[in-house]
């Protein structure tokens, strides 16, 4: 009777235990199907560009947190991007910028199912933040990751627009040379693969800077074939909305061709959105026309325009920092909240392990009531005593091995951070050092010495690995950066051509050259020959050495 009692009591537990997992199997259901509608809501606003400022950020929250722990790693990726981008709707940068670089974390680009469309998007934000944030090189790092994802998944237009907006970032940094290189790769490309109108687009930077370089005919070129043939202009020659501002480049055309009247026109044109422009141009016409009363008004409203620019980037910052706050809030809200989940993860494992017990339990009794032979007893108790015992080993095995991860981990990523720490203040440091010095350096630096012992046979026959070919070119642009891009301009050199410049410039005879190339000296000159014809248009291989010191200007490499 004991045995029965102990049954009907272990029966009833388990039917009340698995009818409150059922029910937990429903309410998660029914969470996805919630979680899935509001990650396609998200979806379609960011889409149609409406704004996610209507308290959805908190909504994406819990989304992240559910597909955390339920999604695959498309889901996990798709959700926290759609919390970075209503982060980014409402100003908050610095949490946009996490919840980008978690949703790559959750990305897994070994699998063939990988979204790189999706992937791509993020790397795209976060490439719009940074250009936002005046952080140039940062840009062009998100921007280079797009491309590589363009090209593995043969999205050719993506990569060649994703190189044309190489331009925004080369503009942050003044570097104009790459600004128009990249304008006509993307040009190129287009044009190679049958994108007319969008090769003719391309040109709006480069027509600003041959305007203001004063090249007005190749300027006039053009305008003429962007205005013609890119598809931005209707028949009255009004560009498409969010493009006004190339009504200032027309402008500054005309008003630098002495056709005031049409620069007056499209100075006008910019009252709409763009006034401070409008209202620099405007000044900039009735100047020229010696129009003192209108000359009185513009230079007034510019300013005006100037004071309100001011205060708007005053405004800016204050939100910046306002931001920086919020966000640290957010992270401490974050840790919280995840703690929570934490404990109640450990209430369901607490349970799970209950029902394994209870299972257990009323088998023992079961059999125990069936056989009521005591040998039978002993023997499932034994057997019962060395299974829970393999259990707990497992377990605490396992979480040994969980901890001991855990702490190699935070062990490397703290590693890192000093690291990277330690090459920032190097880096900072070696800014400060001069050309001459640097260059002292690099001529007694150890890497230098072992090609001296290499070239003068001390190391046997051994010849420079690629290993360190590629480090005495580093070494090589970091402290020599004018000799560098003089031998490296235009692609003009092969790679042994340019090994046979730098051991020159490092003072290496023709025999020891020969030496490290693995070449007879007389093939060394004939190279030193071509080289010079190549640079500087003398056939000659005496005179190399000279003319790459008067290349290379001789104050700052010393002999």
């Amino acid at each position: 009777m004991l045995a029965y009692s102990y049954l009907c009591r272990a029966m009833k537990n388990l039917v009340l235990l698995f009818a409150l997992l059922m029910t937990m199997a429903c309410c998660t259901t029914e969470t996805g199907r919630e979680m899935d509608a509001l990650l396609d809501r998200a979806d379609s606003m960011n889409r149609a560009y409406v704004p996610m400022t209507d308290g959805i950020d908190s909504l994406l929250l819990e989304a992240t947190r559910y597909y955390d722990r339920h999604g695959d790693a498309n889901q996990q990726m798709r959700a926290h991007y759609l919390l970075g981008c209503a982060y980014r709707d409402m100003g908050e940068a610095p949490a946009a910028l996490q919840s980008y670089q978690d949703a790559i974390d959750r990305a897994d680009t070994l699998s063939s199912d990988c979204d790189y469309l999706r992937l791509m998007s993020v790397y795209g934000q976060m490439a719009e933040l940074f250009h936002a944030q005046n952080l140039p090189h940062d840009e062009l790092a998100q921007r280079k990751k797009i491309g590589d994802y363009a090209l593995l998944v043969g999205d050719t237009l993506s990569y060649i627009r994703n190189l044309e907006l190489y331009v925004k970032p080369y503009f942050l940094m003044r570097d104009t040379l790459e600004m128009l290189k990249v304008v006509q790769q993307a040009h190129d490309l287009y044009l190679s693969h049958g994108f007319t109108r969008e090769a003719s687009g391309v040109y709006g930077p480069v027509i600003d800077y041959y305007i203001s370089k004063g090249q007005l005919d190749e300027a006039r070129k053009l305008m003429k074939e962007f205005e013609e043939h890119s598809g931005l202009f209707d028949a009255d020659g009004n560009i498409v909305p969010s493009r006004e501002i190339y009504y200032y480049i027309q402008g500054t055309y005309y008003l630098k061709s002495s056709d005031l009247p049409n620069a007056e026109r499209c100075f006008r044109k910019l009252l709409v959105n763009y006034q401070k422009d409008a209202f620099k141009g405007l000044l900039s016409v009735f100047r020229s026309k010696g129009d003192l009363d209108s000359v009185a008004k513009y230079a007034y409203l510019y300013e005006t325009a100037l004071d309100t620019l001011h205060n708007m980037m005053r405004t800016d910052a204050v939100h910046q920092m306002s931001s920086m706050y919020n966000y640290q809030r957010f992270q401490l809200k974050a840790e919280k909240e995840e703690r929570a989940a934490e404990r109640a993860k450990a209430v369901i494992v607490f349970i799970i392990i209950g029902f394994v017990f209870l299972s257990s339990l009323l088998l023992f009794f079961l059999h125990q009531y069936r056989h009521k032979k005591q040998t039978e007893i002993l023997r499932l108790s034994t057997d019962y005593e060395r299974a829970v015992s393999d259990y707990e080993t497992a377990c605490d095995e396992n979480e040994l091995l969980r901890q001991s991860g855990k702490e190699i981990i935070e062990s490397k990523t703290q590693e890192i951070a000093s690291l990277q720490v330690l090459v920032c203040q190097y880096e900072q440091q070696w800014q400060k050092v001069t050309l001459h010095d640097k260059e002292e350096a690099l001529m007694n630096s150890d890497l230098v010495c072992v090609f001296n012992d290499m070239s003068i046979g001390k190391l046997g026959s051994r010849t420079p690995t690629n290993a360190e070919w590629k480090h005495l070119f580093r070494l090589f642009k970091q402290s020599m950066p004018i000799a560098h891009a003089v031998i490296a301009k235009d692609d003009k050199l092969s790679y042994l051509e340019m090994k046979t410049c730098v051991l020159t410039l490092l003072k290496f005879k023709n025999s020891d050259i020969a030496v490290l190339l693995e070449e007879k000296p007389q093939r060394i000159t004939n190279m030193k020959s071509r080289i010079n014809k190549k640079l500087f248009g003398v056939e000659s291989a005496s005179t190399l050495q000279d003319n790459l010191r008067r290349a290379i200007g001789t104050s700052t490499f010393k002999i």
